[in-house]
């Protein structure tokens, strides 16, 4: 393999019990960099109700940072609030320039300030910090990364550090900025719950080595597959749900993230954005195809690239489950905790929602799940409180 082509050369696995085995994961070149953007203030934001801001804002980098790179591969994880990235070196330059970019647009357009570090895998490896990677293939076109390791939350402290920070912060000094986010969609209606209640759930497993740490994820899926039966089927994307907006307001975070500066722009964004829209309900509606968009398969390609389950040394997932499921999950999580076996965060809501990164309509699209209300970043907080804490925390 190559170094730029590392994770493109990687062996994909199947199925997602794969996302919590060691064997899975490959270590990362040390000419590699992990980069993290986190939306600062992002709970008073979501607070204040605007948790669909967040959500573009976060997702953004990744579109930027693979617009840079249009010729890799490149991993990513969205966590709702912000993004885990990983990239040669060799791409620094043009990465951090877009990054800058999203940053600028999120300050000018959202009023909201992006966090941005950037943290060498050699620097990490050298302080005995290990980061590998893993493809976890949604389908024969799609893959998704999951990440592992110590390396991650140790490069996402050092970036948050007040003390380090600096050394890492992609700084604003340079004028260079620009995000290309083409391919960056924000088109559907938020998905009801079919059953009751969008739970995001974020599970921490404790243990001295990977190893045992993988002992205590395979029995928190074993125990979640259990409480509901098919996690499959507890995925928030389905048929039904799949709808793509039909009222102009729905398209206001992206014609404001890709519309221009003006008002006028924006708006005539919106509103050629909302005619491509009545043309795709019109497609899905009569099972037509046209070039660029099979209407009879575009759902299942949406359900099949939904990154609703995932891992980033941390098992994250969105899932549509009914009342009796959510007492059984939140009574074997609890107990797991009290056992000391993990720490978890979880955030309930009636609907989740999706932003599209989108190559083209046909098969390479992926779909980023987070529950509506602030879902993942929300979920974070009794997350922190139990890491915090230890085992007696609530």
């Amino acid at each position: 393999m190559t170094s730029e082509r590392f994770f493109a050369d990687l062996p994909p696995f199947d199925g997602f019990v794969g996302a919590v085995e060691p064997r899975s994961y490959h270590d990362v070149p040390d000419d590699w960099c992990v980069a993290i953007t986190d939306v600062e203030g992002s709970t008073a934001a979501i607070a204040a109700g605007r948790y669909k801001d967040v959500n573009v804002v976060g997702a953004a980098s990744i579109v930027s940072v693979n617009n840079a790179a249009k010729d890799l591969l490149l991993p990513y994880v969205f966590g709702g609030d912000g993004t885990t990235l990983l990239f040669p070196a060799s791409r620094r330059a043009a990465i951090e320039v877009a990054l800058r970019g999203v940053r600028r647009l999120a300050r000018e357009r959202f009023d909201l300030g992006l966090r941005i570090g950037v943290v060498p895998v050699d620097a990490l490896r050298r302080d005995g910090f290990e980061v590998q990677v893993a493809r976890f293939r949604l389908s024969p076109w799609v893959s998704l990364a999951m990440l592992a390791g110590s390396g991650i939350a140790e490069a996402e402290r050092r970036i948050k550090s007040p003390e380090l920070g600096e050394r890492y912060s992609v700084a604003d000094s340079s004028a260079v900025a620009h995000a290309d986010l083409d391919g960056f969609e924000c088109r559907f209606e938020p998905m009801r719950s079919r059953h009751g209640h969008i739970v995001s759930l974020l599970v921490v497993a404790k243990g001295t080595s990977s190893e045992e740490r993988a002992a205590v994820y395979h029995q928190v899926l074993d125990a979640i597959n259990g409480a509901l039966d098919d996690v499959s089927q507890a995925n928030p994307a389905r048929h039904e749900s799949i709808n793509i907006a039909s009222g102009l307001h729905h398209y206001q975070q992206e014609s404001r993230l890709r519309g221009g500066a003006g008002g006028l722009a924006r708006f005539i964004y919106a509103l050629t954005a909302w005619g491509i829209g009545g043309v795709g309900r019109f497609l899905l509606w009569t099972g037509w195809r046209i070039p660029g968009f099979d209407g009879s398969k575009y759902r299942d390609e949406v359900i099949a690239h939904t990154d609703f389950r995932k891992f980033d040394e941390m098992l994250r997932m969105v899932i549509d489950v009914t009342p009796a499921q959510l007492a059984t999950l939140e009574q074997v999580l609890a107990e797991h905790h009290t056992a000391g076996h993990i720490a978890y965060g979880l955030h309930t809501s009636t609907s989740a929602i999706m932003t599209c990164l989108i190559q083209n309509h046909e098969r390479e699209h992926v779909h980023l799940v987070d529950g509506a209300d602030g879902g993942y970043a929300m979920a974070s907080v009794p997350l922190k409180k139990q890491l915090t804490a230890g085992v007696d925390a609530i």
